[in-house]
């Protein structure tokens, strides 16, 4: 998954020229849809809620065969997803392997792809059928009624905290503290999300820009486990005092792994475990085995359009990605929203909830509270 933009960035307003180069760069006809950008309703639309239905509601191994056998007839299967590329790569080589169906993939940012599909269906020219992104632009999509809703047995895999109106997780983001091991010595490490306000880590910190959600979640956190505003508002403070602030997770990742910085406040498990297994020294579990500071799922997952070209691809494709696509997931070192046999990564983790519906209320307003509260916080890596 693609790192989030700066809050400055991400208000930013795309203009037509850039938005018709990206429509250029992505190859292929330009599909006209039949309905309204805003919500569907028209011919098309009432097509393919047809075929969503019935194929919904097959059962067994003929479900499967009976929704390759129609994806195969629709051609392909135009996906947009802000997974990285490697991860995106592999997700639809194994798609494809398994079903036989071709995959157009256009790969970007969360935002990217979010003002994407929201232009297309403005301008009633749906080009994808499906997309797979972090849980806010999904429910932005929900919430411009440009999804449609999905059925089947395969949703009753997934928690009820990863179910939605008209998307479903596929993977969660595990939010925890990071640190590189040898600038970093064992027992030193945080153990809580209030250890990164001590004086011991003054200068080792980084935080990420667009860690809004983490900020909220956090405070959140504190909050219902009995501190005051006031002892809220001073952790934060310290934490920032001890801090300089990175773009981009991968980047955060990239410096902590070459020990021009000693610890994340927060970075996602899936790329420090990446870092770990190619050999860094950096940790997000102590020596025993456990990560001592309670993590914050963030759901990201997968709807299929309303207007999509490809409707048999689209369920299709939905439908894996709740089932052997989770195995993928896996094989890449991310977290599925289901029960994976041999899945090892929340070994030794405890989750606590990720507060969705809050977040998609008062994203804005978090936001601007992030921003305020990193402003003229010094670059890591040399920055400014």
């Amino acid at each position: 998954m693609a790192d989030v933009l700066t809050l400055t960035t991400r208000r930013m307003i795309i203009p037509a020229v850039a938005l018709l180069t990206a429509l250029a760069g992505c190859g292929g006809s330009v599909t006209s849809g039949e309905s309204g950008g805003g919500g569907g309703g028209g011919q098309r639309a009432d097509a393919n809620a047809k075929v969503y239905e019935r194929l919904g509601a097959l059962t067994g191994p003929q479900r499967r065969a009976q929704m390759i056998a129609e994806a195969k007839k629709d051609g392909q299967l135009t996906l947009y997803t802000s997974l990285t590329d490697d991860v995106a790569g592999a997700v639809v080589k194994e798609f494809t392997r398994q079903t036989g169906v071709k995959v157009n993939l256009f790969r970007g940012g969360s935002e990217t792809v979010l003002q994407r599909v929201l232009q297309e269906s403005d301008a009633r020219r749906i080009r994808n059928d499906v997309v797979e992104t972090n849980f806010l632009e999904m429910a932005t999509l929900a919430q411009r009624g440009v999804l449609a809703k999905f059925q089947g047995p395969a949703l009753g895999n997934v928690e009820k905290t990863g179910r939605f109106d008209a998307w479903t997780a596929t993977r969660f983001n595990i939010m925890l503290p990071a640190w590189n091991t040898n600038l970093i010595r064992p027992g030193d490490e945080p153990r809580s999300w209030e250890d990164l306000a001590g004086p011991r880590f003054k200068g080792k910190l980084t935080m990420e820009l667009s860690d809004n959600d983490w900020y909220a979640n956090v405070t959140k956190y504190w909050l219902a486990h009995g501190k005051t505003q006031a002892q809220v508002d001073q952790l934060w403070k310290q934490i920032v005092g001890n801090a300089k602030v990175v773009k981009g997770h991968t980047v955060m990742g990239q410096l902590l792994a070459a020990g021009q910085t000693g610890v994340d406040a927060m970075n996602y498990t899936y790329l420090v475990q990446k870092d770990i297994d190619s050999g860094a020294p950096v940790a997000f579990r102590s020596d025993d085995g456990i990560a001592h500071t309670p993590a914050f799922p963030r759901p990201n997952g997968v709807g299929m359009m309303k207007d999509a070209p490809h409707p048999a691809a689209a369920i299709l494709f939905y439908d894996w990605m709740l089932t052997d696509g989770q195995r993928a997931l896996v094989d890449e070192g991310l977290t599925p929203s289901t029960k994976v046999p041999g899945d090892k990564s929340l070994n030794g983790i405890t989750l606590v909830p990720y507060d969705v519906r809050g977040l998609v209320a008062n994203e804005k307003s978090w936001a601007q509270r992030y921003d305020a509260l990193l402003r003229g916080v010094q670059r890591a890596g040399g920055g400014g």
